[in-house]
């Protein structure tokens, strides 16, 4: 029987991963450098490594019996990031231009802690639609949607036609209760389309219909501003995978948890915003299922960052209003915190203080850390985990990477060790607990400060840099458990690989808890029915459709909303189902927000209405090894000279090659294991185990 594989490819800021899974269940990894600009490059070259491991020639083999091909990508996040989108253009309603650049008065939203504490000294990011390129259109429609001032058409050419002669090409239209009324949106966006057939147009009423008139209308702009560039880029990758043999259109991760296909991506480019970080979540949730762990904290510790998301009894946590760049959005996406904290970071002296301090700035991609003999010249993390022995020079990158242990020591000794008179072996190692106290720090936030105790949780440590720092912040944590995967470095296409394709839909109606039943089913009914019909028109049958329902609410007069969940299905909601959100939603805000923090006394509104689509995929079968015996002698690579806090010193220490260990295989610390994606540190106190998954388990305090 002819071989059949699953294709996920993950660009990340340092390196593109690709996970390939056969028909038999068995799991091949590829890694490549990201190539920006062209980001396509390094997705191909993931490919292709990929196929060599498996005994191929190039990527065209694998690619002509790939029967699903998923996709994660930064091309939207760059794009925000460098400013590097066309010209935008915002036309609103008249009087109500500077909605955008007045934004929200919860400042601090979006900042560091350094930067709150410095407010004074924090401007206003620089608008994505300058002033002049805002044009005001004469239309008003009421919070009922009755019209109480026309549309003025020829004013609205006359706004278009200024605008395209200062070279926009890429235009929101975002108009006061459009959610209620769409009717001037859309002819506006006709009008457009008559006169530049070529242009791209994002409309509120379909991008983010709900209250919210400032948020609406920056994801209006966000949509607008990357829409072409995700656009191009999807149409390029698309194009170079069929030329290579791929049969049918790759699937593109959502921030929210599911896939879409490439023409409804470009439509909701927004949506594309911090997908990769969101598909290792995706994958930590699948595997968690198949070793029966159902609180997760997925960690994931890049080139670039460390980034944490939670999954609570098996439930993705969600955020329905992020904040991107200092600015709020009205496009859900899976809840990941994170911090400037990769193997990429750098560490320095702050001037003021003399302290030695690490991130968030970062070497990126190119030049990378010093070690690394790109070009690098300040020290990272990546340096100090070198220095302390945790890497292997000869061995990095599955030894397609030599590692310069002479430069990281040069930097370290002259930019952090001698200015502050200490040995080059104490500033790697003032470097590298840093480096966990502010990884410890994140998790707190993503766990204590949101009503969780973070030692009812195992820990998926992930990310190419994650499992050498993961023993020691979770033993600080009281984290009993870590999990690293067989898929650690790649892990954002383990979560690609196992997605389903899922559509999400909402609208607001603010409406006094608990309202009238009808009007409960009427907001979903519709909602429900666009699902089933995309889902539908994507060729997936009514036995593979699951739907989903949720609504945000809040207590009357306050401000914080929560998103509560309501029975599956698209069966008529009754009385019962409606009133049992009243209790629900009590305990899910004290939760939230600390015992006592609810104000029942006021009552409570609905807010919102949202339904998940979600179309079944066949996922893949991942292979399962029984285990055997507990002797890791097998692989045992032989011995290195590691530092250990414990011991205050470097010991001999024995290392151990990932793919020689077999399920139920057990490692005493201390001991390193390597693998050609990552490394992972056992400290002394501490043990591993092979599950019959292939996952290595790390038990805190054996």
């Amino acid at each position: 029987m002819a071989v059949d594989y699953v294709v996920g490819v993950d660009i990340g800021g340092t390196f593109t991963d690709c996970v390939v899974v056969d028909s038999d269940g068995k799991i091949t990894v590829g890694k490549a450098l990201s190539s920006p600009p062209d980001f396509a490059t390094g997705a191909v070259n993931a490919v292709r490594d990929a196929a060599m491991r498996l005994g191929m020639d190039d990527e065209r083999a694998l690619l002509a019996s790939t029967r699903l091909f998923f996709h994660a990508c930064t091309v939207g996040d760059n794009t925000l990031l460098t400013r590097s989108g066309p010209k935008t253009g915002l036309l609103t309603t008249k009087g109500f231009a500077d909605t955008i650049l007045m934004m929200r008065g919860k400042t601090t939203e979006g900042l560091t802690e350094v930067e709150a504490a410095h407010l004074s000294a924090i401007e206003k990011p620089a608008p994505i639609v300058p002033r002049h390129l805002i044009g005001e259109v004469t239309e008003r429609i009421d919070y009922k949607g009755a019209v109480v001032i026309r549309l003025d058409e020829s004013g609205a050419e006359r706004v278009i036609d200024d605008l395209t002669a200062q070279g926009v090409r890429s235009f929101a239209i975002c108009f006061l209760w459009s959610i209620k009324n769409d009717a001037h949106e859309r002819r506006v966006a006709e009008l457009l389309g008559k006169k530049i057939p070529e242009g791209f147009c994002s409309l509120s009423s379909e991008v983010a219909p709900f209250l919210g008139e400032y948020e609406r209308t920056v994801t209006t702009v966000f949509n607008a501003y990357i829409g072409p560039t995700i656009s191009q880029y999807l149409a390029a990758l698309h194009q170079i995978l069929a030329s290579k043999g791929l049969r049918r259109p790759p699937m593109i991760m959502q921030a929210y948890g599911g896939v879409l296909d490439t023409a409804a991506s470009a439509k909701n480019a927004v949506g594309i915003i911090e997908s990769g970080p969101a598909a290792g979540v995706v994958g930590s949730a699948f595997q968690g299922r198949l070793i029966g762990k159902d609180n997760i904290l997925a960690a994931d510790m890049g080139g670039t960052t460390f980034k944490v998301g939670v999954i609570r009894k098996g439930e993705i946590e969600r955020d329905h209003s992020p904040v991107i760049m200092r600015y709020n959005i009205l496009s859900t996406k899976i809840w990941v915190e994170s911090i400037g904290a990769g193997g990429g970071s750098i560490a320095w002296i702050e001037p003021e203080t003399g302290l030695l301090k690490v991130g968030p700035d970062g070497a990126g991609a190119r030049p990378g850390p010093v070690c690394y003999g790109l070009g690098g010249v300040k020290p990272t993390v990546s340096d100090a985990d070198l220095i302390l022995g945790y890497l292997n020079p000869d061995y990095f990158f599955g030894g397609r990477m030599a590692l310069d242990l002479k430069a990281a020591e040069r930097a370290v000794q002259e930019q952090i060790a001698g200015p502050l008179g200490m040995s080059t072996t104490e500033a790697a190692s003032g470097i590298f607990r840093i480096t966990n106290a502010h990884m410890a720090d994140l998790v707190r936030r993503a766990t204590v400060e949101r009503g969780h105790d973070p030692r009812e949780f195992v820990l998926f440590a992930y990310g190419g840099a994650g499992p050498v720092h993961a023993g020691r912040y979770a033993a600080e944590l009281g984290i009993k458990e870590i999990v690293v995967p067989e898929t650690a470095s790649v892990q954002g296409g383990m979560g690609l690989i196992s997605s389903d394709v899922v559509y999400e839909y909402g609208m607001s109606d603010h409406l006094e808890f608990p309202g009238e039943v009808d009007r409960w089913n009427r907001n979903f009914a519709a909602l429900v029915e666009r699902g089933q019909r995309d889902l539908e028109a994507a060729g997936f049958d009514a036995q593979d459709v699951e739907i989903q329902r949720t609504v945000d609410m809040r207590y009357r007069f306050q401000t914080h909303e929560l998103n509560v969940p309501l029975p599956s299905g698209s069966g008529q909601l009754t009385t019962a189902d409606i009133e049992a959100l009243d209790t629900l939603f009590d305990a899910l805000y004290e939760q939230a927000y600390g015992q006592g923090s609810g104000y029942r006394e006021a009552g409570k509104d609905a807010i919102s209405f949202r339904v998940r689509a979600v179309g079944k995929l066949r996922n893949p079968e991942i292979s399962q090894y029984p285990k055997g015996s507990t002797d890791p002698g097998d692989a045992f690579k032989g011995e290195r000279s590691v530092y250990f806090q414990e011991y205050g010193d470097y010991r001999p220490t024995p290392t151990y090659q990932f793919e020689r260990l077999a399920s139920g295989m057990e490692i005493a610390g201390p001991a390193v294991i390597e693998t050609p994606i990552t490394t992972i540190v056992v400290n002394p106190s501490d043990r591993a185990e092979m599950d019959e998954f292939r996952n290595l388990r790390l038990l805190i305090g054996g």
